[in-house]
């Protein structure tokens, strides 16, 4: 078959589409995982990097103010979540 006769053309385009389908079935996969992926901090850990009192994490946390990940009983953070939650209040952009 050749591309004058139009039949090359959909085959390429299909696999295009493939390939682009797994790649961003890889990267919500990657993103559903943030344990796997990501440094969980604790309360005490991500207070001293934001270099704020720990009763502000614990307070933000009980509000659904920052994000907060439960393993069991305990809370933990990331801290990338963190900053981008606080620069999305700052902005208004509420995601």
């Amino acid at each position: 078959m050749s591309a004058a006769n139009g039949h090359s053309a959909p085959p390429a385009l299909l696999g295009q589409a493939l390939i682009d389908a797994i790649k961003q079935a890889v990267r919500e996969e990657l993103d559903s995982q943030p344990q796997a992926q990501k440094e969980l901090l604790t309360p005490e850990q991500l207070a001293e990097r934001l270099n704020v009192p720990r009763t502000w994490v614990y307070e933000r946390s009980r509000a659904g103010k920052i994000p907060t990940h439960r393993i069991g009983r305990y809370i933990r953070f990331d801290f990338q979540e963190v900053v981008k939650s606080q620069k999305n209040l700052l902005t208004g952009n509420h995601k």
